[in-house]
């Protein structure tokens, strides 16, 4: 920012547990279940830091939304192509937001997900990869770049994720135990991950494929279960056809290229990096040492499924792959895979935020590979990447990879300038709109304000018949209206 004046059915074999007294240890309830708690506690204090960042991008979208209607306007706001994206993440956070329209108050559905995930992940975990890959899965879902970013997002990816691993959780629980409770929490968690995020719709459409071909006795429940989710939503059906013919998004998928240069980008950053490539590569986030340590972790991982595979053949390996850790990686590849081929063919969808509900699968299997290996290099492999990982969560805390400080330069401007000046605000974007990070921190100010790069209005959402004040524009119009007085020119970024 500148201111200028001017029940587990994994065994030691699939998971690769470490043998002896360590294992006794996993395999009790008490240790792992007080380190899910560490970790969950530990992830919640990080993303509450972040969350206190102010609002920005996407998220004054979600502001103005929940802050300038009430709830039956939210859901006609949402439900009309001004937004498209279901409703749940934001009728939460209006309920949130009735305390109070502090940051972290409007991205508390998001806090409450995402640190959500971090238990979800591991008990996900025990019952697909193993106690030991599920506890690293959670150490890495507690520290990763990606889920800490959208822990504290005003947005709903995190519910999406939440919501998606509590399905694929409920729907082995009722697998496993035969009971219609869970089967009816399958449907409901189905249909809430749907009501967060479109996305979400290749990871459950790849869950329930292979619970109707990994255990055909549950395929009636299952289909029963998911035509209550159908059922549940039915309501939104003609937001869902706003939003798949809204003209934002063709403007979304002409300002986001696909090909191979974008796809490896939204796959590296999604993965270990910060999720905004202009933040910088990886080299910067999570750093060249940790994408050393990871490498290892890797190498050691693959050495570690060698070990077991030798001497078997091709075939033969294939078909002995666990069935639960085959959804795992159903699960991982589902989302990339299906949004590759819809913007082959159509809208672009492939993009960092987009890859989010693959994310608690991508740790599970990370999980999984690190902890294959036997003995001492499995907790090697566990400990390197968890560190890699790790690294880049606490870089996550400099300002280098915070949101822009508006409230540095709201203070600023409040502690010198007069009535009578003239503010320009450099720092709102064309989309969604229609406010600016300072509008959403400092909304009732004395000086008179002219935007640059962004129309005047603050009652609709930007749309491409709006007239765009150029940043001259605004320089001339400012100057003219100040007589004299100081103008103070706010902007992202110095030019």
């Amino acid at each position: 920012m500148h201111v200028s004046e001017v029940a587990e059915p994994a065994t030691a074999a699939r998971s690769g547990e470490p043998p002896g007294a360590a294992r006794r240890l996993l395999d009790s309830q008490a240790l792992p279940g007080l380190l899910v708690a560490l970790l969950t506690a530990a992830g919640f204090a990080i993303r509450l830091v972040v969350a206190h960042q102010p609002l920005f991008a996407d998220e004054l979208s979600t502001y103005w939304i929940i802050t300038s209607h009430g709830l039956g306007g939210v859901l006609s706001t949402v439900h009309s192509n001004a937004e498209i994206t279901p409703p749940l993440y934001f009728v939460a956070a209006w309920l949130t937001s009735q305390i109070s329209h502090a940051p972290e108050l409007v991205r508390a559905p998001s806090l409450i997900a995402g640190t959500a995930t971090i238990p979800l992940v591991y008990l996900l975990g025990v019952r697909t990869v193993g106690r030991a890959a599920a506890l690293v899965a959670a150490a890495l879902t507690t520290a990763a770049p990606f889920m800490i970013y959208y822990s504290t997002e005003a947005r709903g990816y995190a519910a999406m994720m939440a919501l998606t691993a509590l399905s694929t959780l409920a729907m082995l629980i009722a697998v496993d135990s035969a009971r219609a409770r869970w089967w009816v929490v399958y449907g409901v968690a189905t249909a809430g991950a749907a009501y967060s995020h479109y996305t979400c719709v290749f990871a459950l459409g790849v869950q329930l494929l292979w619970l109707l071909w990994a255990h055909p006795q549950a395929r009636r429940p299952a289909l029963l279960a998911n035509a209550g989710a159908v059922v549940l939503y039915l309501p939104w059906t003609t937001g869902l056809v706003k939003d798949f013919t809204s003209p934002t998004s063709k403007i979304l998928s002409a300002l986001s290229p696909f090909d191979a240069h974008a796809i490896r980008t939204s796959l590296e950053h999604w993965s270990i990096g910060f999720p905004y490539s202009t933040a910088g590569g990886l080299r910067q986030l999570p750093g060249t040492f940790a994408l050393v340590l990871l490498a290892v972790a890797l190498v050691l991982g693959a050495v570690g499924v060698w070990q077991r595979l030798r001497g078997r053949r091709l075939g033969e390996a294939l078909r002995g792959i666990d069935r639960r850790l085959l959804l795992v990686l159903l699960l991982l590849l589902s989302v990339p895979v299906g949004e590759a081929a819809v913007s082959a063919v159509s809208t672009h969808l492939f993009s960092v935020r987009n890859l989010a509900a693959s994310w608690p699968a991508l740790a599970l299997a990370l999980g999984a590979l690190v902890t294959a290996p036997r003995q001492r290099l499995a907790w090697a492999a566990s400990l390197l990447a968890v560190a890699a990982v790790a690294i880049g969560g606490v870089k996550m805390l400099q300002s280098a990879y915070s949101r822009p400080d508006y409230r540095a330069a709201a203070d600023f401007v409040k502690s010198h300038a007069g009535p009578r000046d003239v503010i320009i605000d450099d720092t709102a974007v064309l989309s969604p709109g229609p406010l600016s990070g300072l509008d959403a921190l400092w909304p009732r100010r004395p000086q008179r304000v002219i935007r640059a790069g962004a129309p005047q209005e603050t009652d609709h959402p930007f749309n491409v018949y709006d007239r765009v004040t150029t940043a001259q524009q605004a320089i001339d119009q400012a100057v003219a209206a100040a007589h004299g007085r100081r103008v103070y020119y706010i902007e992202l970024f110095p030019k």
